[in-house]
């Protein structure tokens, strides 16, 4: 996978999909396992079909933590439902004012 600098460090591509919709849930279990996360879409909703490298999402971690995000996305099989419940419902929601739910 390519590294790229951004920032303060380097960031490097875990995955490239076609799909918006499968890059959030990509980053969302990856951030869920305590990986930062960033997407990256190239995706035209404008255009018909998906035309090469305008239909691509990149999901991209930081390179130093590239190969435990390979790790847990090239091993399907240890991705339990519950994973993937949590990456699809996004981050918690944080409790009101006072630690109440709202």
């Amino acid at each position: 996978m390519s590294e790229e600098k951004r920032g303060e460090g380097s960031w490097a591509i875990a995955k490239v999909v076609e799909n918006p919709d499968e890059a959030a849930l990509i980053a969302g279990y990856l951030r869920n396992q305590g990986i930062p996360v960033e997407v990256e879409s190239l995706h035209v909703e404008e255009l018909p079909v998906n035309v090469g490298g305008l239909g691509e999402v990149r999901v991209r971690v930081p390179a130093d933590r590239l190969d435990e995000a390979l790790d847990l996305l090239e091993h399907p099989e240890r991705i339990s439902a519950a994973d993937l419940d949590r990456a699809a419902l996004g981050p918690p929601k944080s409790p009101g004012k006072g630690g109440e739910e709202p």
